[in-house]
């Protein structure tokens, strides 16, 4: 969840160690976003991440990359908040912590199999650097996976005036100009060597985020409010 260069600082609320409390209404809906992407990750590689090296960027309190380490795959975690970092260190998964900013990441090029950017982007002012910078990790053939928020009205209206208003999401988390259109990932990708091979949009499910009180998602063909992707580095 922390990132390379931020114009408001999602750092400062997210660099706490309660990640892992089921009671921590600060997280609810980012465990169950995640447990959402889990499933689309299962979908797009399904043989598995095990033994695949995995680098997890901007991965907070590893809702993503502490499951990943406990299937098999070889993951390391990077984030500049420490408090996040302890909580998933914590879950004994196997997982790797790495404290290191995004801008400057202390990586060898064509390391890892996977990379991931989730909940990300949108936190970023220049994410075309953050996109080239997760693709230098990437060997040829590796993977990149995305999950942002489309720059709309209906991505607004969810996100910030009904997610943070209701209390889903802590206020302050998003800023609506920093939203990604699908069209601009693109060709971010594109210039970082990478093509897309998958793609899929994130609706809300209204009625269930009402019922749990947290952010529930499903599957949709439009890319209005958020959207992940899978791109593929080009082998040259």
């Amino acid at each position: 969840m922390s990132t390379a260069t931020t114009a408001h600082d999602a750092n400062e609320l997210f660099d706490r160690d309660d990640w892992w409390d089921r009671g921590s209404r600060a997280f609810a809906s980012l465990h169950a976003v995640s447990a959402f992407r889990l499933e689309l990750l299962a979908t797009w590689f399904p043989g598995g991440l095990a033994g695949r090296t995995v680098i997890d960027l901007g991965c907070g309190g590893g809702l993503l990359g502490v499951p990943l380490a406990r299937g098999g795959a070889r993951v390391l975690g990077v984030d500049r908040a420490g408090a996040a970092l302890r909580a998933a260190l914590r879950q004994e998964s196997g997982m790797q912590p790495l404290h290191a900013d995004l801008a400057e990441l202390p990586l060898a090029e064509g390391s890892a199999d996977v990379v991931l950017l989730a909940d990300v982007l949108e936190h970023v002012d220049r994410p075309g650097e953050l996109v080239a910078a997760a693709a230098r990790l990437l060997r040829p053939g590796g993977a990149l996976f995305v999950n942002t928020i489309s720059r709309t009205w209906r991505s607004r209206l969810f996100a910030i005036t009904l997610g943070e208003g209701l209390g889903y999401v802590p206020r302050g988390t998003h800023e609506w100009r920093l939203f990604v259109r699908p069209e601009e990932l693109d060709a971010m990708a594109a210039a970082a060597g990478c093509v897309r091979v998958q793609r899929c949009g994130e609706a809300p499910r209204l009625l269930a985020t009402v019922r749990t009180g947290a952010v529930q998602l499903r599957p949709s063909r439009s890319l209005a409010v958020g959207y992940a992707a899978l791109f593929q580095k080009v082998q040259r």
